[in-house]
């Protein structure tokens, strides 16, 4: 009996939980069985839950609902999209997708995310970015690139957390076109910077800036100098268009400056004469002469290879050493009204002799002034019968200024030099010597011996 009772009771629960799961079992495949979508089902982006193929045709072309997941730092941001875009579904494909959904995800109501390429679609992009902008919350952040700043430091670059709206906007357009899930994480689509400072590029131009800061372009003049420092460089470089640009146009002016500060040609100098005291002398070959093109050639050249060196101007003409007596201690002098030359070195006479100079007339004087010996040559003939009228041999030729004057040994005087003979018979402009002086002299003097004639 009480097996009986056991059951019938165990026959009734059976019962009960059978109609229980048939009850379940029928409220949640109904949807299945009305040919509707499941209770939880999306179709590219569009909540069609439980909806007919024609009310999922609808909303979907209306966009209703429409949205994106925008997700930064880990917090998800969804974001409706519906006010910006417009697409239009095929009807077929739409029940094909019905089709998709498996009879276990009605009766467990999974959650069925299904993707339908749309026919049309159109995104107003101004729009869609603008939507997304009030969504989320503000930049606290601008990238920005690495550069140098108005000292030359190096800045390095910033990663900020502004948007590149359009990749994203392009991105998101592909994925509406494509019926893809609209899911993005923002941190990849931050801006990022196009210049950093681990670049080749810029670390060559560092490198570059290092050069110039470090350089030194140093001109002697005797114990003083004149010099191009790294910083000066630097005053004058510049970024133009990423690139580090040298400007060159202060480069000619320091020569002039310098040309001014240290050029004697031409000028008057004071000089301490043997017998005579101290005359002033204008005029003549000698001097320091910058030569301005040549030397800032010389410097943007130098700059160029970002190279250092101790050097000198290039010259047009030079004088025996540098400072306010660029005549020195060693020299010739020739006295016109004495007729007499003397030869100094280091400041001692080695020796003197009696002289002829130019006949006193404008065409035939010797010119006056601090010169210089600028060659020495043996054996040579001076003149010629067609241009000056006489062509004479001498065997000691020592020319000292442009206008083809020199010392020299002059044979057909006899031995006869010095008093007034230049007044009557001197000769075209040069000094003439004994021969044995002549070669002495010769012996003595180098190129670039100053002669002052007064």
């Amino acid at each position: 009996m009480k097996e009986k009772r056991k059951l019938l009771i165990g026959s009734i629960a059976g019962a009960v939980v059978f109609l229980g799961l048939l009850a379940v079992f029928f409220v949640s495949s109904k949807e299945f069985y009305m040919g509707r979508f499941s209770a939880s089902a999306m179709v590219s982006n569009t909540d069609v839950s439980a909806m007919t193929v024609e009310e999922a045709l609808r909303s979907m072309n209306n966009s209703d609902g429409f949205s994106i997941v925008l997700k930064k730092e880990g917090r998800a941001y969804p974001v409706d999209i519906s006010d910006a875009v417009s697409r239009e579904f095929d009807n077929l494909a739409v029940k094909q997708c019905l089709s998709r959904i498996s009879f276990v995800d009605y009766l467990l109501h999974n959650q069925v995310v299904l993707s339908l390429k749309p026919q049309n679609v159109q995104v107003e992009d101004e729009r869609l970015q603008q939507i997304l902008q009030e969504a989320l919350p503000e930049t606290t952040m601008y990238t920005a690139d690495a550069y140098f700043d108005e000292n030359l430091n190096l800045v390095e670059e910033i990663y900020g957390d502004d948007i590149n709206y359009k990749i994203l906007l392009d991105k998101i357009q592909m994925d509406i076109v494509d019926g893809n899930e609209l899911e993005y994480t923002l941190e990849d689509y931050y801006n990022q910077p196009q210049v950093k400072a681990s670049d080749p590029a810029v670390a060559s131009t560092q490198e570059t800036l290092n050069k110039y800061r470090n350089m030194s372009i140093v001109f002697t003049f005797g114990k003083k100098k004149e010099e191009i420092t790294g910083d000066m460089i630097c005053k004058h470089l510049s970024f133009e268009n990423g690139n580090l640009v040298l400007k060159k146009k202060w480069v000619a002016k320091f020569v002039r400056e310098m040309a001014k500060t240290h050029n004697t040609y031409g000028k008057t100098r004071k000089f301490k004469t043997t017998k005579d005291g101290t005359v002033t002398l204008q005029g003549g070959i000698l001097g320091w002469w910058i030569n301005e093109d040549e030397t800032t050639k010389k410097i943007k050249k130098l700059l160029s290879k970002q190279k250092s060196e101790t050097t000198e101007p290039v010259y047009r003409n030079v004088a025996a050493q540098h400072g306010k007596d660029d005549i020195g201690d060693t020299y010739v002098e020739v006295s016109l009204k004495r007729q007499h030359l003397w030869y100094y070195k280091n400041g001692k006479k080695v020796m003197e002799c009696k002289v002829v100079t130019g006949l006193p007339t404008k065409d035939r004087q010797t010119v006056r002034g601090a010169h210089r010996i600028y060659g020495k040559q043996r054996d040579r003939w001076l003149g010629t019968i067609a241009v000056q009228g006489y062509r004479t041999h001498v065997d000691y030729w020592m020319p000292f200024n442009w206008d083809g004057q020199g010392c020299h040994d002059a044979p057909w005087r006899y031995g006869r030099f010095g008093g007034t003979i230049y007044k009557r018979s001197g000769s075209h402009g040069c000094v003439n010597m004994p021969p044995e002086k002549a070669a002495e002299l010769y012996k003595h003097v180098s190129i670039g011996t100053p002669v002052i004639v007064y």
